[in-house]
């Protein structure tokens, strides 16, 4: 099942909806994932929540919703986008209890690129975190996001984040109604 603001991005990437003003960026994507958290098609990323296993490796919450907990099916992912430090025994044999949001957000969103989950909404996570943080991360992103044919769909209340994105990458809050 599709929704239309699925059948309006049409071009894998990150895409950047501003949070309406009425209401705060946690509210917004609270919102969508009420609406839209059952969709097969459809993942949920936020670094702050309790959905990464703290006992568990952070291998084995990468993998811990895919069909094969296939280790090197997940090493080669990581080499194949590029994401070299990633894909080290140091980051993904450690215990999650030790992630920062980052890598926490990291492993939430590889999570389900490896089950194939095509729109990935998430939090403003990078928002308090600059623009030069956020460029880095963006770019090596981006190519991830290509080559698994996925949407990213960032909610977010800064304006810096927005300014100097493309319109194309720029959605309006209004898109998300539910049918």
């Amino acid at each position: 099942m599709t929704t239309p603001w699925m059948d309006t991005l049409t071009t894998p990437g990150s895409y950047f909806v501003l949070t309406p003003a009425d209401t705060t960026p946690a509210a917004f994507y609270q919102k969508l994932w009420h609406d839209f958290h059952r969709l097969d098609d459809v993942g949920f990323v936020d670094p702050s929540d309790q959905s990464v296993i703290p006992f568990l490796s952070v291998a084995d919450n990468i993998l811990i919703d895919s069909p094969k907990n296939d280790v090197e099916r997940l090493r080669q992912f990581l080499l194949d986008n590029e994401y070299t430090e990633l894909n080290t025994h140091d980051f993904l044999d450690k215990p999650a209890s030790t992630l920062n949001e980052t890598e926490r957000f990291y492993v939430q969103l590889f999570r389900f690129l490896l089950l194939k989950r095509h729109f990935i909404v998430t939090t403003n996570f990078l928002d308090h975190q600059g623009v030069s943080t956020f460029r880095i991360f963006f770019n090596l992103l981006e190519n991830v996001l290509q080559s698994t044919q996925s949407h990213l769909i960032m909610v977010t209340s800064d304006h810096e984040m927005i300014d100097g994105q493309p319109p194309e990458r720029l959605l309006n809050a209004s898109m998300f109604k539910r049918e």
